[in-house]
């Protein structure tokens, strides 16, 4: 049999240009032919003609801007797909690579040390933490995403909500990992769903512990501020250049080339942190600096006095 052709591929960039070459070459003669018509016809009728093709050459122009509108947003929405994809079997590949390597290790009796058994043990439950938060975290997003996360929101101070972040944190890390700093003085109510509020901390810590270098410093702080109780979170990592800074927070957002290069992500925890603290009626702010570490702010409003009686 004889080689088989293969069909010419197109690109993104030569599909928009025939798109716009099909839509500009029509409607640029229709537009000619329409003046033409109003300005060298003599009667009523050949303004009339030409007033209904120049209509329907801006309508056809609108039409095709609506295609290639939507052209773009699903050839992004399809990039997005195999970028979130990837990223998720990258992240499931490394701690499952860990597990199979202390498994076997057991498994094939080559260490009869306890103290060696008992750090395969944790370092494969560690492992099996992180696949557990990976997958807590796409699924929350999910849920976030298709508008089916309900909060259920009671008054209260945010330690129980901060505890659970750093129990959980803490069981995803190695002994002597991260050194770890708090400070922790707020003491206003809010209203709070706890678990979604340790979700978010959550993604701040593990966000933190990403980009940071082999040196890890992490701070945890909590306050009392004008109308309500902030939690930050601050790193020594590589820092977010100004210019990305607030596109940081939108899905599959990771920054430039160098924090993507620095730690591997699927680029929704600062999403669901952003949507956490919205529904709870707050903001999320950075400031950050690149060389010089960032914090992550979330501030949330202080519940009303409890003899009011009301519910914010």
């Amino acid at each position: 049999m004889g080689r088989r052709e293969e069909l010419p591929y197109l690109s993104q960039t030569r599909i928009l240009l025939l798109l716009i070459l099909g839509v500009l070459t029509p409607v640029g003669l229709m537009s000619a032919a329409g003046v033409v018509a109003i300005v060298v016809g003599g009667g009523i009728g050949s303004i009339v003609v030409g007033i209904l093709v120049v209509s329907f050459a801006l309508a056809t122009l609108g039409a095709g801007t609506a295609l290639l509108v939507i052209f773009q947003r699903r050839t992004r929405l399809a990039h997005q797909q195999v970028t979130f994809l990837t990223n998720v079997t990258h992240e499931l590949r490394t701690p499952l690579a860990a597990i199979r390597l202390y498994g076997q290790t057991l498994q094939l009796e080559r260490t009869e040390d306890p103290e060696t058994r008992r750090q395969c043990v944790d370092a494969i439950l560690r492992e099996t933490g992180r696949l557990g938060q990976l997958v807590d975290r796409v699924l929350e997003w999910r849920r976030i995403a298709e508008g089916r996360r309900v909060y259920q929101k009671q008054r209260g101070r945010i330690d129980g909500a901060v505890d659970e972040a750093l129990t959980n944190f803490q069981g995803l890390l190695a002994a002597g990992e991260v050194e770890l700093r708090q400070e922790r003085s707020a003491t206003r109510e809010a209203y709070i769903d706890q678990p979604a509020l340790a979700e978010a901390v959550l993604n701040l810590l593990v966000n933190a512990h990403k980009y940071t270098g082999e040196t890890k410093h992490i701070a945890l702080h909590t306050r009392d501020v004008d109308g309500g109780v902030e939690i930050a979170v601050e790193d020594n990592g590589v820092g977010i250049p100004e210019s990305e800074q607030a596109r940081m927070f939108k899905p599959f957002r990771r920054g430039d080339d160098r924090l993507r290069s620095q730690a591997s992500g699927v680029g929704i925890g600062l999403s669901i942190v952003r949507d956490v603290t919205r529904a709870h009626g707050g903001k999320v702010r950075v400031v950050s600096e690149p060389g010089r570490g960032s914090t992550f702010t979330i501030f949330l409003p202080a519940a009303p006095p409890a003899d009011t009686g009301g519910k914010s």
